[in-house]
């Protein structure tokens, strides 16, 4: 609920960070550790993980007991094999992370006649696997080291996974990315059902545009049409938008939005996602149904008009 804070305690905890080099995952690292939290950095590059430990390791503490330690590994969250040895690392280095957050994610908008096999290959790997993989490896990890400890026992885990807003409304120039966090939206439902026996908690986060190394890589190849269906977007920093993801899972939301924007789009496909301020969702949503045809209509329109005039300049 809007008014709890209670639901989201990591004080003491383990949480195992993925894509914890930069950008949102590397505030959100922060924010456990500065909360007592012990954390376990991940991402591809050693050297950037380094830095991020340094950095962290040299703020102020503001906890007033603070035993929180941290930990990173240099590892490929989407080649399977290596998440699975790095998850027996992990345990013989003693540490069992009850919180995990899968944060990695690259786009590449471009139309999709200008994409590369490449491209594609990145699109499916790096935003949909390195979630996929983490989850499914941690979980049959916890099987094989829990085989006599029935399900209900189980300490209380919690997965955060990172998808976007596109996921809720996608359009030109995001075929490389929307897909894939449209199936981390799908693999989230599913997952909070099955894993629910096992005393898990899925939360799934559908950021807007924040400020980030990768967003500033995006605005490199974002072509115009993108730009202009898209509008104008300032992103906020990816310190703030950990904030909110705090906020909200603290209150008790597990399908979390960053800005008014992505909550009004998220009313376009309520599904079966939990809720949040579930009554004037139905009420947007009802409104969004009549009117999305009338929306649809003006990007097909801004669509066929940068096409004819392409056409033009190619006469």
């Amino acid at each position: 609920m809007w008014f709890s804070k209670s639901n989201f305690p990591v004080d003491g905890k383990t949480a195992l960070v993925v894509g914890a080099s930069q950008g949102v995952g590397a505030d959100i690292a922060k924010k456990l550790y500065q909360q007592n939290c012990s954390v376990i950095l991940v991402a591809r590059t050693q050297s950037k993980l380094d830095k991020q430990v340094e950095y962290i390791l040299g703020l102020p503490k503001t906890h007033v007991n603070h035993t929180a330690k941290i930990a990173c590994y240099s590892c490929d969250a989407s080649s399977y094999e290596d998440f699975v040895n790095l998850w027996k690392q992990i345990t013989a280095h003693g540490y069992d992370p009850t919180i995990i957050f899968c944060c990695a994610g690259s786009s590449v908008p471009k139309l999709f006649s200008d994409l590369t096999s490449q491209d594609l290959d990145a699109g499916i790997n790096i935003n949909y696997r390195t979630a996929l993989n983490v989850v499914h490896s941690g979980f049959k990890h916890l099987l094989a080291i829990n085989e006599s400890t029935p399900p209900q026992n189980w300490p209380l885990r919690h997965i955060v996974i990172f998808s976007s807003v596109v996921s809720f409304f996608p359009f030109v120039g995001y075929s490389q990315y929307a897909p894939m966090k449209a199936a981390l939206e799908s693999l989230s439902v599913i997952l909070r059902q099955e894993l629910k026996p096992y005393n898990y908690r899925v939360s799934c986060v559908f950021p807007g545009n924040f400020q980030s190394e990768g967003f500033d890589e995006e605005q490199k190849t974002k072509p115009e049409l993108t730009k202009i269906i898209e509008g104008p977007s300032v992103p906020i920093p990816s310190d703030e938008c950990a904030d909110m993801v705090f906020d909200q899972l603290a209150k008790g939301y597990d399908t979390i939005t960053t800005d008014f924007i992505g909550w009004v789009l998220g009313c376009s496909s309520l599904g079966i996602l939990p809720r949040q301020w579930g009554g004037f969702q139905v009420i947007v949503s009802f409104f969004l149904s009549v009117f999305g045809p009338v929306i649809n209509w003006g990007i097909g329109r801004e669509i066929k008009k940068h096409f004819d005039e392409k056409r033009k300049r190619m006469d």
